[in-house]
């Protein structure tokens, strides 16, 4: 099913948390894209290109089925996950006042940190961070952190450096009581959990295709509906506006947004590992599921608010890359995406071992044989 791990069968690959295998069905979409579909979006009217304005919609309805959302043009496509982000936060300075406060978790990753950061400095806003206790952020000291000036609440569904689940949902039940804007990043927990946007009533959520076992170059920005109109697109191009009476108009909803040339290659190949995944859903997530708990068996862990990833904290890092290079493992082993973590805690690199639905119960053995040989310590549990 995956060309990766049928090729290099030796290999064993717990990398998810940076990027997901990519399905066979996705090569042969690949292909067929090249040879049947390599037509510009809105570049002219004839058959061909009518047939690729359909694709484009036809992939539209399949997030749409998958965030469970009422409109398509809810969604914008963009170029990763940090251009969305930054997309949000570029848009949302016109509403800030200096008085105005932000409300984020102490896990949140550096693409949703550093831009706020940047926000600070030119509005002179509040950020605040709100603590996380036995990996969870409870509803009664959330609520205290709320306040006339609190705007914006921005959040990880799942981090991306610990594996903590956030349960968003009565958060941002309390943030649309409040009046705040929710800002969620899906990119970890779109393949891992189920995504209801009419439950958990998300202003803004984006992810990328990449985790969702298809191409990088391309991500998906949900906006509700109500805000459309109050966003403004940044960089304008031919297909933001059209010409009226002698004067340039933007364009309605989500299509001025698209400026230039869309990254069709990856949006075309990745309707079919899409509609893949949506497909074999189901079986994903209690695969997923089954791995962690035999995962968090064999490290004698208990947490049931983390998915399927762990921290692993080594004092010799020479050494141990050492070994996986010589047992071919796929580790991450760097400093965490985390710009707190770096400068107050933990200024050492830590490697993430996450597990995903093609691992093997045998590849386990080997990592917890890996842990116990060397007595590492694993950090975020």
């Amino acid at each position: 099913m995956f060309l990766f791990l049928k090729r290099f069968k030796k290999y064993i690959y717990f990398d998810s948390s940076s990027t997901n295998q990519k399905p066979k069905i996705l090569f042969k979409s690949v292909i067929n894209t090249i040879q049947k579909k390599n037509f510009n979006l809105n570049r002219g009217e004839y058959d061909l290109l009518n047939k690729n304005d359909i694709i484009f919609r036809k992939l539209k309805f399949l997030l749409k089925k998958l965030l469970k959302i009422n409109f398509i043009e809810e969604i914008f496509f963009f170029y990763n996950s940090t251009f969305s982000v930054n997309f949000i936060i570029i848009n949302l300075i016109n509403f800030l006042k200096k008085t105005n406060e932000v409300i984020i978790s102490k896990t949140e990753h550096n693409s949703v940190l550093i831009p706020l950061l940047k926000i600070i400095k030119n509005k002179k806003i509040i950020i605040i961070i709100c603590p996380i206790i036995k990996l969870l952020i409870f509803k009664n000291i959330f609520c205290n952190y709320i306040n006339n000036n609190t705007m914006i609440f921005a959040t990880s569904h799942i981090s991306n450096n610990y594996g903590i689940i956030t349960r968003i949902k009565n958060l941002l039940n309390i943030c649309k009581y409040n009046n705040i804007l929710s800002i969620v990043d899906s990119t970890q927990s779109i393949s891992y959990i189920n995504t209801n946007l009419k439950k958990i009533n998300s202003n803004f959520l984006f992810f990328s295709f990449h985790k969702l076992y298809s191409l990088t170059g391309v991500s998906v920005l949900y906006c509700n509906i109500n805000f459309i109109n109050k966003l403004k697109p940044h960089y304008l191009g031919g297909g933001t506006s059209t010409l009226e009476s002698y004067t340039f108009k933007l364009k309605k909803l989500d299509e001025k947004f698209y400026f230039g040339t869309q990254n069709i290659f990856s949006l075309f190949s990745s309707y079919y590992s899409i509609k893949w995944f949506l497909k074999n859903k189901k079986y994903i997530f209690y695969t997923n599921y089954f791995l962690k708990k035999i995962l968090f068996y064999f490290l004698k862990k208990r947490n049931k608010n983390c998915k399927n990833t762990i921290l692993i904290y080594c004092k010799n890092g020479f050494f141990f890359n050492y070994y996986l290079n010589l047992n071919k493992i796929i580790l991450r082993c760097d400093k965490l995406c985390n710009y707190m973590k770096n400068m107050f805690i933990n200024k050492k690199n830590n490697c993430r071992l996450s597990l995903n639905f093609f691992n093997k119960i045998k590849e386990i053995f080997k990592i917890k044989f890996l842990i116990h040989f060397f007595n590492f310590k694993i950090r975020n549990y």
